[in-house]
């Protein structure tokens, strides 16, 4: 059960702030000279006060989940201070010279360059899906089903008429279902143009969300050296009995289940994060302070332990995945372990079926999680209230967004691959000194970063859209009243889908 808004628990009223003031002003108007509708909206846009957002009063919900993921991270570095460290440290003296630090430095100068490119790629990206979305959502699917026709016609031509029939099937199916849902492709490109307004009005969203990145791919490295230096104190020990062996396996899936616990944290941290400043745009409150800021406070201390729940699943079948596949492994080395190999193969496919469900079902619960307060199960109950009435419009409008995200990502990646062989190239020569096979090294590195720097911003869009179908959904007049343009436009399609704007006076659900 949602709370009831902050302005109805003080002023002991059902009758949201927007509505009495609009019934205000059509009171107090002249009767004799009337008001034409867009001179009451500026008359209603003068006296209009911004709503207080409606959160649920900030606790911590699920703290235990925060607190445990807390301490088996710092117990995670620990280990890594404690064992792995001076491995590490003899290790790298053992390359330490001038030509190496050298190479190192060339190396790092040219990775900063095509990231900033990278990102200057994915912020001029984000203006062209504001301005032309839909009509790259429609080119995609074309092309899509136009490579399967064409796959399916050569396939036939070489005598494989089975897989050129199905690919010509799956090609026309296509074709029909891009037909039919038209009108949800207007919608998602309508959300689409939100989310990037949204990631676009706060760069210090964008710089948050990278340094959230940035501790991931730090706790990678920890990760790494805590099972580096864990692994060779067991091994210098003078007891080699298979107890021992069996400790150490157990301990190095212990260390992988708390990195990929980390990871989902780390990711839904964002997806948290930018539903919170996603709805403090939506109730017209982006200039008052740090948003993107706070919203990031909010998220690491009272949503912490409700993203730790969540993230704690998926984690767990990650772990369950990677046993399954040693399992796997050590059962091909025995005599006639292929039928045990297959059965294994089958139940990880069915492992990785619910993980991509639930980490789905956990963007849009986060998205809850940012925007009210909710705890991680109450939040789940919210998402299936949603899809049971949205599902299908909710799930359409993914799949056409991440395509074009895949896209983008794809293209800024080869795009940051050509840029880094380029400056090995025709750059200066100092800065490739050094470097062995630099073509392929800087090639493979830069195109890496900038696919990475690239996902990075559209998940960010990919959150704000998500926030910006579900805010719809509740509490559509909002917008009216803040962004009247963005308001028109998502209530124009919402209505080719068949589906009426929610009323006015109505609180958020």
């Amino acid at each position: 059960m949602a709370d009831d808004p902050a302005w109805a628990k003080e002023e002991g009223t059902t009758e949201s702030p927007i509505t009495a003031e609009k019934k205000t002003l059509e009171e107090t108007k002249d009767a004799d000279a009337p008001m034409s509708l867009l001179e009451q909206k500026r008359s209603m846009k003068a006296i209009d006060h911004p709503p207080e957002i409606d959160r649920n009063p900030l606790k911590f919900p699920d703290l235990a989940f925060g607190i445990a993921w807390i301490v088996s991270v710092v117990g995670m570095i620990y280990v890594a201070i404690a064992y792995g460290a001076q491995d590490v440290s003899d290790k790298a003296e053992e390359y330490d010279d001038d030509e190496k630090q050298a190479a190192l430095e060339h190396l790092t100068k040219i990775l900063i360059l095509v990231f900033l490119f990278a990102l200057f790629c994915a912020q001029m990206s984000m203006s062209v899906m504001m301005r032309c979305g839909g009509f790259m959502i429609h080119v995609g699917l074309i092309g899509i089903n136009a490579f399967l026709i064409v796959s399916g016609v050569i396939f036939i031509e070489y005598t494989y008429w089975y897989c050129g029939v199905f690919l010509i099937l799956v090609g026309l199916c296509g074709c029909l279902f891009h037909f039919y849902i038209r009108a949800n492709i207007a919608f998602a490109s309508a959300c689409l143009h939100v989310g990037c307004e949204v990631v676009m009005d706060f760069p210090l969203l964008e710089v948050a969300a990278f340094a959230v990145s940035v501790l991931g791919v730090l706790f990678f490295f920890t990760f790494g050296v805590a099972c580096y230096g864990y692994y060779n104190y067991q091994q210098d020990k003078e007891d080699d009995d298979e107890d021992e062996q069996a400790r150490l396996t157990i301990v190095i899936f212990v260390f992988l289940f708390i990195f990929f616990w980390t990871q989902q944290v780390f990711k839904y941290i964002i997806t948290a994060m930018t539903a919170d400043t996603a709805q403090t745009w939506w109730y017209g409150l982006e200039h008052t302070g740090h948003p993107a800021l706070n919203a990031l406070g909010r998220t690491t201390t009272y949503h912490l332990g409700s993203i730790a729940f969540g993230a704690f699943f998926v984690a767990l079948i990650e772990t369950i995945v990677a046993i399954i596949n040693y399992l796997r492994r050590e059962a091909e080395k025995c005599p006639g372990g292929c039928c045990v190999s297959c059965v294994l193969w089958f139940v990880t496919c069915c492992l990785k079926c619910c993980e991509s469900i639930l980490d789905y079902m956990n963007k849009y619960a986060f998205i809850y999680v940012g925007i009210h307060g909710y705890s991680y199960l109450y939040a789940g109950k919210q998402v299936c209230a949603l899809f049971a009435t949205q599902g299908m419009t909710a799930v359409a409008s993914d799949f056409f967004i991440e395509m074009i995200f895949f896209f983008f990502s794809v293209g800024i990646g080869l795009a940051s691959a050509a840029l880094g062989v380029a400056i090995v190239e025709y750059g200066p020569d100092d800065w490739s000194e050094g470097i062995n096979q630099a073509e392929v090294v800087v090639g493979l590195l830069c195109g890496v970063g900038g696919y990475f720097v690239a996902h990075t911003v559209y998940a960010l869009v990919e959150a704000a859209n998500k926030s910006a179908f579900i805010l719809f959904v509740e509490n559509p007049h909002i917008l009216e009243h803040t962004h009247e343009d963005d308001f028109n436009r998502l209530s124009r399609v919402w209505h080719m889908l068949g589906k009426e704007v929610k009323d006015e006076d109505k609180s958020p659900a």
